[in-house]
Parts: structure tokens; C-alpha cells; sequence
């Protein structure tokens, strides 16, 4: 009985003392993790106070390149003022005229989509362009560097557009056995009108020696419309007369370049006919 009350007792102690052995780890192990909470906690204080430390002197530094920019600006808007006042324009005119040399790029462009015979159409559009372009270039604001080199742009592209054009618009036809210029001048699908022949005749002085010799197989251009250096005689014209037209000479004295320009077609410089193609020097 002794023995068993002494087991008893001996096993309630160990168990104490395990108990108080358990308790006594969880505090040690819980003041552990609290000791290595405030470290963590003291180290994100200290990068939360750099952070700010930074964020401060970033916003200083930013406060400064403001300032910075703002005295920047107010000497290129000085600068500009100064321009202006050299070029007698300011701000809005030099807008407006940047506008301008923006439309007529545009005009350029919307040509250049157009077919050679399309163009040809409209080619008073280009002579139009570039009449614009040479008057803006006589104003003080094509100084600027930025104006020049857009009026070059649109120079080259005008260049380009130019050497796209026809000269003249004609379809080709071949010469069959029996073909004279009356005849061909007939068919419907060349002129519908006998005396027409003058213009193939005219067109194609370079093959054509003798208007009553023409040879089959050659192939003659029929002029369909003529080009800017060309003019085609009408019903009452005499040289004299065509030199004076505004679109040819302007002046009756130049009625000796055309002449001179197309001996090959005109025996006498007293008479010629409707439907004559004559060619106009302007040099």
C-alpha cells in the first residue's frame, strides 16, 4: 500500500515538473519571438524614415528642376518674342503660315495618288502650287529654319509630281495599206472629222515630211489634248494674233519665235490653218 502511494506521489511530481518545465519553454519561446518582432519592427521603422528621407529630398529636387524649367521657358518665349518682332509677324502668324505650308503638302500629296492622265487633268493645280509657294517664300517668316525646310519638302515632292506629268495626252495608231491623214482623221474612233487631219499632221512633224506620204506600219500619236508648250491653231487666228495671247506671249512682236519654232509645218508665215499644232518656245 506504501509502495503504491509512493508511485503515485512520484508520478504527480514528474508531471509537475514537466508542467512547469512546458510553461517555462513557451515563455522563453514567446519572449523569443517578440524580441525578434521589435528587431524586425525597429528595422522597417528605419527603412520607412529613409524612404521619407528620400521622398523629401526627390520632392526638393523636383520643386528645383520646376523652377528650372520655368526660367528655361520664360527665355525661349523671350527668345521667340524677339524673333517675332525680327520677322514683323507673331505667334499666330507664324501658326498660320505653318497651316498653309501644311495644305499645300496635302495638296501635293492627294495629286501624286492621281494617274499620269489624271494629273495631266489638273496640272493648273501644280502651276497654282507653285505660284504659292514662291509667294510665301518673299515673307520674313520663311527665315526660319523649321519654314525652309518644309518649303523643300514640298519643292522636292512638286519636282517629283512634275516629272510624273505628261507632256501632252495622245493614243498611238498604226498606219494600215490605204491610210492617208484625211482618211484617219474620218474613223470615228480617231476624230469623226476629216479636217482634223492638220493636228496628226503637226503632232508628228518629226515622221511626217510630206502630208501625202505616210507608210504602213508607222504609228503616229493622235493627240488627244495638248500640253502647256503647245497651242492649236482655231478658226481666225494669224501669228501676230497667237503671240499676243496672255497664255502664249503676251506680245505680238514674239510671233517670229513661234515661226521660227515650227518652220517644218508653216510654208508661209501669212497662212495657216485650223487644227494646226505649233509648238511655243518659251525660252
Amino acid at each position: 500500500m506504501k509502495t503504491k502511494r509512493f508511485v503515485t506521489v512520484l508520478l504527480v511530481s514528474v508531471l509537475a515538473v514537466l508542467l512547469l518545465a512546458s510553461i517555462s519553454f513557451g515563455q522563453e519561446a514567446g519572449k523569443i519571438r517578440m524580441d525578434a518582432y521589435r528587431i524586425q519592427l525597429a528595422d522597417w521603422q528605419k527603412r520607412e524614415a529613409d524612404a521619407r528621407t528620400k521622398i523629401d529630398q526627390l520632392q526638393k529636387d523636383i520643386e528645383g528642376l520646376n523652377r528650372e524649367i520655368a526660367g528655361l521657358t520664360t527665355d525661349v518665349d523671350n527668345e521667340w518674342t524677339s524673333i517675332y518682332q525680327m520677322l514683323g509677324a507673331d505667334k499666330a502668324a507664324v501658326d498660320t503660315y505653318r497651316r498653309n505650308l501644311d495644305d499645300l503638302e496635302s495638296q501635293v500629296d492627294g495629286l501624286s495618288a492621281l494617274s499620269s492622265e489624271e494629273l495631266f487633268q489638273r496640272r493648273d493645280e501644280i502651276k497654282t502650287i507653285e505660284e504659292k509657294l514662291a509667294g510665301m517664300k518673299k515673307n520674313k517668316i520663311y527665315l526660319l529654319s523649321e519654314m525652309q525646310d518644309k518649303v523643300a519638302t514640298i519643292e522636292g515632292k512638286l519636282m517629283r509630281l512634275k516629272n510624273k506629268l505628261p507632256k501632252s495626252i495622245y493614243d498611238n495608231y498604226t498606219v494600215l495599206h490605204g491610210d492617208y491623214l484625211w482618211r484617219i482623221s474620218k474613223k470615228p474612233d480617231i476624230y469623226s472629222d476629216p479636217m482634223q487631219w492638220m493636228k496628226i499632221y503637226t503632232y508628228n512633224r518629226e515622221m511626217i515630211k510630206n502630208p501625202d506620204l505616210i507608210y504602213p506600219d508607222w504609228i503616229l500619236k493622235i493627240p488627244r489634248q495638248i500640253g502647256p508648250n503647245e497651242y492649236m491653231v482655231v478658226k481666225g487666228d494669224f501669228l501676230r494674233k497667237i503671240a499676243s495671247n496672255p497664255d502664249v506671249f503676251g506680245d505680238p512682236a514674239g510671233w517670229t519665235k513661234i515661226y521660227e519654232a515650227n518652220k517644218g509645218v508653216i510654208s508661209d508665215p501669212n497662212t495657216i490653218y485650223p487644227y494646226q499644232i505649233f509648238v511655243i518656245p518659251k525660252n
